[in-house]
C-alpha cells in the first residue's frame, strides 16, 4: 500500500513540475501554487519511504561495523536507535503542529497544520515499525536477512 502512495505522490509530484517548468517557458507564466505542492508531496514521499524502509529492512548499514560485529545484539542495538530517533522526531513535531495552527502556507492558502501533522504522523507510523521490528529482534520472530543490504 505505501508503495502505492509513494508512486502516486512522485507521479503527481513530477506532473505539477513538469507542468510548472512548460508553463514558464511556453506561455511565460509561473504558477505560484507549483512549488509548495511539491514540497508537501515530497515530505510525505519521504516519510513514507522512511516507514517502507524500516518495515521492508533497507535501513542504512555500515558493513564494517557488520563484518566486526556478529550476533543478534547489533541488529537490537540498530532497531533500538532507529526507535528512540523517530520517537524524538515525533514528539519533537507536537510544538510544531500546535504553533502552526495559526499559520496558512502563502501560495495555497492551507493550513500549515495540515504539513506538520503529515510528519507527525509519518514519525509515528516510523517509530511503531521500528517498535515492532525492535520486539522481533529481542524475541527472535524474524531473523535478520542480509538479502536486504544496498
Amino acid at each position: 500500500m505505501a508503495q502505492h502512495i509513494i508512486a502516486l505522490c512522485m507521479i503527481v509530484m513530477m506532473t505539477v513540475i513538469f507542468v510548472q517548468t512548460l508553463s514558464r517557458y511556453v506561455i511565460f507564466y509561473s504558477l505560484p501554487w507549483s512549488e509548495e505542492l511539491s514540497r508537501y508531496l515530497y515530505v510525505t514521499l519521504t516519510l513514507l519511504g522512511l516507514n517502507l524502509a524500516v518495515t521492508s529492512k533497507q535501513l542504512v548499514r555500515i558493513d564494517i561495523i557488520d563484518n566486526y560485529v556478529k550476533g543478534p545484539w547489533l541488529n537490537i542495538i540498530r532497531q533500538l536507535l532507529a526507535l528512540i530517533i523517530t520517537v524524538f522526531f515525533f514528539v519533537s513535531s507536537f510544538g510544531m503542529v500546535d504553533v502552526s495552527q495559526y499559520q496558512t502556507s502563502p501560495a495555497m492558502g492551507l493550513s500549515m497544520q495540515i504539513m506538520y501533522t503529515i510528519v507527525s504522523a509519518g514519525f509515528l507510523l516510523s517509530a511503531l515499525a521500528c517498535a515492532f521490528e525492535l520486539y522481533d529482534a529481542i524475541f527472535g520472530k524474524h531473523a535478520p536477512t542480509d538479502s536486504a543490504e544496498v
